[in-house]
């Protein structure tokens, strides 16, 4: 089940004291997938996917995806270590797509603060197969 399907953007501000994705301004394409719905008898170790496509406007989440994560867990209730973040890299020069995966752990805690740690890698097999049919 698709629970955000659409364009999310920041301005890269901060109004409310909270850290924002990045200080700079950035678009990216944006669908969140509840896993576990469609096989409720099955428990997922990643419940959600967030599949991102950047749309050229602004700064990548290259090195903020863990900013990132952390806001998009407290809008729509997901926890950022049960979800599958991926992303999709356009290479203009061969003309296809490949999917980046982000390993996002949590690597300590201040207070009721938990710092995160990100590692992008190439999608394996079983991942591109799981997300395949989200994947426009």
């Amino acid at each position: 089940m698709i629970l955000y399907d659409g364009i999310y953007e920041w301005d890269g501000k901060s109004t409310d004291g909270k850290q924002p994705i990045c200080w700079w301004p950035g678009s990216y394409w944006m669908r969140i997938i509840d896993l576990s719905s469609d096989n409720p008898k099955i428990i997922y170790l990643k419940s959600y996917a967030v599949i991102l496509k950047n749309m050229g406007r602004g700064t990548s989440l290259k090195n903020f995806i863990h900013n990132f994560a952390r806001i998009i867990s407290e809008q729509f209730n997901i926890e950022i270590e049960k979800t599958l973040w991926a992303e999709i890299i356009d290479d203009k020069q061969q003309k296809n797509e490949n999917i980046l995966i982000a390993n996002i752990r949590c690597m300590s805690c201040v207070g009721d603060k938990k710092l995160f740690s990100s590692v992008w890698r190439e999608a394996i097999p079983n991942e591109l197969k799981l997300l395949k049919p989200w994947i426009f």
